[in-house]
Order: C-alpha cells, then structure tokens, then sequence
C-alpha cells in the first residue's frame, strides 16, 4: 500500500472515531446515491469508504507536496537574503544585466531599494550618431518637466536618439550638476548655476555638435532616504565596473544600515494556495462522479428503444417475456466479451437475470429494475411486465409496439437536443475564428491606407 493511501486510511479511522462525524465527508448521501446507480451490486458502504479514502489520499498527498515545497522555497528565500560584509556579485562579463530587490535596515526604519547592476566589463568602446535635423524636435524633448532652459529644476530627458531619425546622439554635460542621461546630481544648490550642455549628433562620418546654456536651480521635489541610497549605491557601481563584487554604504547620515534581499514569500505564496487546491480536488471528483452518473442516464436513454423493440420482436414471435428477457441479456454478455463495451441498460437487466435464476419473483425482480435505472421510460416498460405476470395482459406486444414508436421519437428528439448543444459549444469558436479572419483582412487593408 501507498504512503498516501496508509495515511488516508489514518485520517479516515480518526474522523470516524470523532464523537461529532464529518457525515458530509464521510457519508455524503449524493455520493453514495451516485456509486449505488453506477454499480449496484456489492456493499455499497464498502465501496464509499474506499472512494472517500482515495479522495483523502489525493488531497493528503497534496497537502504534503504543497508544505513541502512551500518548506523549500521558504529556506531558498532566506538563504538567499544574506548579504556577507556588505558586498553583493556582479554577473561575471557576458551575463547581462542583474537586477535585485534590496531592503536596508538603519534599526528604526526599513528602506526598499531596487538596484540594477551591469555585467562585469573590463572595456567599452561607444559608438555615436546624431544629425543637425533633429535639433529642433531635440529642444523641446529633452526638457521633460521643466518649462524652459533657464529654470531646469526637474531631470532633463537626454535621450539617445529622435524618433524617425536615424542617428545617435551623445551629450556632455558638467558632472558637478548633471550627469549624461539628464539627471540632476545634486538636490539643493545655494544659488542657480550656469552649464554648458553639449549635444553630439553623428551618423557614419557626418558629426554635428550643438551646445546650449542652461541654468539649474534646486530640484523641485527632494528626494526621500530610499532615492538617495538608490543613487548611493549606482555611484558606487558606475565606479567599481571592474571589481568582482559592489560594495553597498554601511550607513545613512548617522544611522547604520543592515542589507538583506527582499523576500519573493512565494513559499506562503504556495502554502496559501494548498488548502484551496485540496477543495478543489476534493469536491471535483464528487462532481466528476456525478458526471458519471448523467452520461449513465444519458447511454439509458439511447438504448432503450433497442432493448423495448428487441423485446417487442421476441414476444411477437412466441417467446415468454422471461425468456425474451434472459436471450437479450445473454445476447449483450456475448457481445460485451468480444468488444468490451459496457452498457448501462444490459448490465441492469443481467442483474435481474441473477434475481430470477436466484428465486426472486419475476414481477419483483422487474420493478427492483425500474427502481435501480431511475429513469422514467424504464419505470414504465418494468411497471408494464409486472402488470402481465400479476394481472395477464393479452395485448402486451401491441403496447410494446406503441412503445417503441415513442421511443424512437424521444430518441430523435434527444439526438437533435444533442446537435443543438454542440452547435452552441462550436459558437465561441466560431466568433474567435470570425474575429482572426477579421484581423485578416482589415490590417493590410488600414495599412494600404495610411
């Protein structure tokens, strides 16, 4: 036996021994209602406790796995937060770019940094490419937020390039105030100071260079303690590109800092996310168990206007109604051995074959069938062969006649039901398809256009 199948089993004795039984986990009439129709023979209690411990094993199963990985990841994600001696390692030359979550701790206060560090490179070589066509969409760009160049008091937005234009552009700027990309370096200044900014466009051997004064003044909006450790900590790596590791600032002001990485808590993530799945599992194969059930009636269904003609041919050719009974169930044994196809119906009436051969009255063992198939038609065709052996019934083939004519009709009223229900399936589909062909053929259509 299973790991989880020994421990089910010891769930299962326990909530048994409760003095206050979890009936509807235990003994969930629905499901034993839904086992007893699907297989009516045997001790249906048996067979529910064997259900319900299967269930408690694939849920205790995946109870297990769920702690167990949430365990792991749990460890993972706080071996992984240690920052030893305030360095942490770049990716070795080729490995891209890195990108961390950090959390400085000064004792009072926790600040949230994200940090990005570059790949360790040992040289660089910078390729430039502008054009004086683009110098007047350049003025207006490059200001951002600030209103003119005689009060930059926000980041300037020195971009690299100008859309629809093929060029690169490189800028020169006085890192005492502001650095290449535009961003003010210093926070307060005394008084607003002038500088020089030079704009380098070139394309292959053409270079053009523009230079413009502006005046920067105090940053309108102060940075808080995490922008300042964030812009620490990138002055530290701009400056350490060639060092195996980046050491991170030891303090802030007069407070010291303790690193440490921001937790991913995808453990309790996925420790959440168990007791959820188990109710899901655990309630999906009821509902799958009743699914059973419906196809079983649905199979019923479709067969019965072959079991009432069949019926109906060998009584009108002389046949007793037992006899009748016993071929077509002796018929479908034959034919089930040869192509393994179970059939709902048949295996109710070899059930009552065993009835009578074990001395149940026959008008008994016909309403004990109506009973087990629960379904309305059979009611009526067990209720008929009883009413023939209790009261006789001369004209017991004319009545099968009538029925099967009823039963061939409720079965093309089903089949088109059926037809009618796939077509509604087929419907979302059909609009998705619509939809693809419509992009299709309008996007080249707009395209031509503008």
């Amino acid at each position: 036996m299973r790991v989880g199948d020994k421990l089910a089993g010891w769930l299962y004795h326990k909530l048994e021994a409760m003095q206050r039984k979890p009936d509807k986990l235990l003994y969930n009439n629905a499901v034993r209602q839904d086992l007893q129709t699907l297989n009516p023979a045997g001790d249906v209690q048996k067979r529910q406790k064997e259900y319900v411990i299967k269930k408690l094993s694939l849920c205790s199963l995946t109870v297990l796995c769920g702690v167990l990985l949430a365990t792991v990841l749990w460890i993972k994600d706080g071996m992984e937060t240690k920052i030893v001696d305030n360095r942490i390692d770049r990716n070795v030359y080729g490995g891209g770019e890195k990108s961390i979550a950090l959390i400085a701790d000064d004792g009072e206060k926790r600040y949230h940094v994200p940090v990005t560090l570059s790949e360790r490179c040992y040289t660089q070589k910078e390729l430039t490419q502008m054009s004086g066509e683009a110098l007047s969409v350049l003025h207006t760009h490059i200001l951002g937020k600030n209103q003119s160049f005689d009060k930059i008091e926000y980041d300037m937005n020195l971009t690299d390039h100008v859309e629809d234009y093929p060029f690169h552009i490189e800028w020169r700027t006085d890192d005492a105030y502001m650095d290449n990309t535009g961003t003010l370096v210093q926070d307060v200044l005394e008084k607003p100071a002038l500088m020089e900014l030079t704009a380098v466009l070139s394309c292959e051997s053409f270079a053009l260079e523009q230079e413009m004064t502006v005046k920067i003044h105090s940053k309108a909006i102060q940075p808080g303690a995490a922008e300042r450790l964030e812009k620490q900590i990138t002055s530290i790596e701009e400056t350490s590109r060639e060092q195996h590791n980046v050491t991170l600032p030891s303090e802030i002001g007069d407070k010291k800092l303790r690193w440490s990485y921001q937790r991913s808590y995808g453990g309790l993530l996925c420790l959440a996310a168990t007791p959820v799945l188990v109710c899901l599992i655990y309630y999906g194969r009821d509902r799958d168990l009743h699914r059973q059930v419906l196809d079983r009636e649905e199979q019923m269904r479709m067969d019965y206007p072959e079991i009432v003609s069949a019926l109906a041919l060998l009584i009108g050719a002389g046949m007793t109604v037992p006899n009748a009974w016993k071929k077509i169930a002796a018929d479908y044994r034959r034919r089930c051995e040869a192509e393994r196809d179970r059939r709902y119906a048949y295996e109710e009436m070899l059930l009552t074959v065993h009835e009578m051969e074990s001395g149940v009255v026959h008008a008994k063992a016909y309403e004990h069938f109506g009973r087990r198939c629960r379904i309305p038609c059979y009611n009526k065709l067990s209720t008929m062969l009883s009413q023939n052996i209790r009261k006789g019934a001369a004209n017991l083939p004319l009545m099968l006649k009538a029925e099967v004519a009823d039963a061939f009709e409720e079965r093309k009223h089903t089949a088109r039901k059926l037809g009618e229900k796939a077509g509604t399936k087929l419907l979302v589909p059909m609009m998705m398809l619509l939809g693809v062909t419509m992009v299709i053929i309008m996007v080249p259509a707009f395209q031509m256009y503008f």
